[in-house]
């Protein structure tokens, strides 16, 4: 018997790249000067810690110190082992015990970013920022010049060098129309196809803010109102992917990039076969294929303008597959950024995945690109049916990350602080009853309307607070069977992570019958064949059960489980 799923082939795949990243490393040094925290009684040395919180160790506070003897008592530092390299690391000072957050002066209130260095081992040291933005001395000014390669634009015929104009936007202008790039002839570029060109166009810029602080920009220019849309995870991932710098506290250069990330090369038209199935958005009842429309938005077209509308098949197989032919002109090998866009209420239409689908143009004239679910959402990850669930809870010895400790006799009340529908965390859910009533387990039955997500990712609280562990540490686990279902037993500040599916065997049962378990869930069901050459049959009866006898007579039997 073997067992064999596209989930769990993708699972292992994915885990070999996961081990293969963890070996490279950088060693980040932060550093956070607190003069100006100290002077207006913001934080006490005596009393107060500081810490570093980020993407690189899930938002939980790592100690900072400082040398109180030293040149610089008020600069507090750390230096962590992150196991990444050459991505964008979000993160922010806080003032502990109470875990104050700093709030920075970045444009649009996200965190500090800070992009590690591409080698493997290296050391890297985060600028030198004040407490909230606020240096003790005041606001610096810094000449910063920018510098974007326009050649590819000029390639395509997107920008014309003798009428075009690019500029450099972003928080330092209010994101305007200030700031015009000229052409410096002297810079020359050579790519890698061996193509020479001179198109660089640079301006420098006096800049005023707070040393080291995050400021995003991006590029644009005036020929169809063109803003860049920057390769994804190389800017910041909470504002539209844009690009940052720190700011120095002497003048400066960025490094010359390509408008768009896109490179200097031969161009192409590609005739662009674009397909989203939309499948589990009319079984949530999110869309109505009757009046519903569903558009492509992309960097080629203003990410809605002119208006690109896609169109499903009444004749086709899956007449829930919407698909449009878009012709693509750009160099070969550019990257073009795109997102799918439906007449659904929720995300104002658009599909949530923080970042924007990607597809390449290639040599040739066209290409046929593969169906992808709207906002990756497989309908087999969803239930077909309404279902009610039953979550449950263990308080014995419950404190909070709060340090409040659990107390029934006065009054204390057990939250379920969010179940995932297929909107959003509902934060109005009644608390839990006492089952058995005396004991310390508490349940809620809660009814799942059908379209609900199969994986259910959730927190228990005290009196409402999200206080069962830090930040995006939840429990998830899997509704196994529709219609109603009663999920195994969790512990409070024990957070569970189950496996979607799997542990598939075979034992002795009955006379004449094999018994064949594993770990089920809808959208999962077994195949079977008599030669591993041949092939696989569907049983799709054995959908959300968890095992079947099966007759031990005839040819062997091969199985396996798949969710599809």
């Amino acid at each position: 018997m073997k067992s064999q799923s596209k989930t769990t082939v993708l699972c292992a795949a994915l885990l070999a790249g996961s081990a293969a990243a963890s070996l490279a490393n950088t060693l980040v040094t932060f550093n956070v000067d607190m003069t100006a925290a100290i002077a207006n009684a913001q934080f006490d040395p005596a009393t107060m810690s500081m810490a570093v919180r980020g993407t690189f160790n899930g938002w939980t506070p790592t100690a900072l110190t400082n040398n109180p003897l030293g040149p610089t008592p008020a600069v507090y530092s750390q230096t962590v082992n992150i196991p990444a390299n050459g991505t964008v690391v979000d993160y922010k000072y806080t003032i502990q015990p109470a875990g104050t957050y700093e709030a920075v002066r970045s444009g649009g209130g996200h965190n500090r970013l800070i992009t590690l260095p591409t080698a493997s081992g290296a050391s890297f040291t985060a600028p030198l920022v004040f407490f909230g933005d606020v240096p003790a001395a005041g606001d610096i000014t810094s000449t910063v010049t920018f510098q974007v390669n326009m050649a590819q634009q000029i390639n395509i015929n997107a920008f014309d060098p003798n009428t075009s104009i690019v500029y450099s936007r972003g928080f330092f202008n209010g994101w305007g129309t200030g700031n015009p790039m000229t052409n410096d002839p002297s810079i020359r570029t050579t790519n890698q196809f061996g193509l020479v060109n001179s198109n660089v166009y640079v301006a420098s810029v006096d800049i005023t803010g707070s040393p080291g602080q995050t400021v995003d920009y991006k590029y644009f220019f005036d020929t169809g109102a063109t803003w860049e849309s920057p390769t994804p995870g190389t800017g910041d991932p909470a504002d539209n992917n844009n690009r940052f710098f720190n700011l120095p506290t002497t003048a400066a250069s960025l490094p010359i990039i390509y408008f768009n990330d896109a490179v200097y090369a031969p161009k192409a038209t590609n005739a662009t076969t674009f397909q989203v199935d939309m499948t589990s958005q009319i079984l949530n009842g999110s869309f109505d294929p009757g009046s519903g429309t569903v558009e492509l938005r992309g960097n080629f077209n203003g990410w809605g303008t002119p208006q690109i509308l896609c169109t499903n098949n009444p004749a086709a197989p899956n007449t829930n597959i919407y698909s449009v032919v878009v012709p693509l002109v750009d160099g070969i090998g550019a990257r073009e950024q795109y997102k799918f866009w439906s007449s659904i209420s929720l995300n104002g239409g658009w599909e949530t995945m923080a970042d924007n689908r990607v597809m390449t143009i290639v040599s040739g004239t066209a290409q046929t690109l593969p169906v992808v679910f709207f906002n990756n959402l497989d309908p087999a990850d969803l239930l077909p049916v309404d279902t009610t669930v039953t979550f449950r809870v263990n308080m014995t010895n419950a404190v909070g990350t709060d340090a409040h400790a659990f107390d029934p006799a006065s009054g204390d009340l057990v939250n379920l602080n969010g179940v995932p529908s297929f909107v959003a965390w509902d934060p109005s859910l009644p608390a839990l009853s006492n089952d058995p009533v005396g004991s310390t387990n508490y349940s809620v039955s809660i009814l799942l309307p059908k379209g609900s997500p199969v994986m259910q990712t959730y927190k228990y609280g005290i009196n409402g607070v999200d206080d069962e562990a830090p930040a995006g540490n939840n429990h998830v686990r899997y509704i196994r069977q529709t219609g109603a279902y009663v999920m195994p037993l969790d512990k409070f500040g024990t957070q569970t992570v189950e496996t979607s599916f799997g542990n598939l065997q075979a034992s002795p049962s009955t006379a004449g019958h094999v018994l064949i378990s594993w770990l089920g869930r809808p959208g999962v069901h077994l195949q079977t064949k008599s030669s591993i050459t041949g092939p696989w049959t569907d049983h799709p009866e054995t959908d959300s059960l968890s095992s079947t006898n099966w007759p031990s007579a005839g040819a062997a039997q091969f199985f396996r489980l798949i969710k599809q």
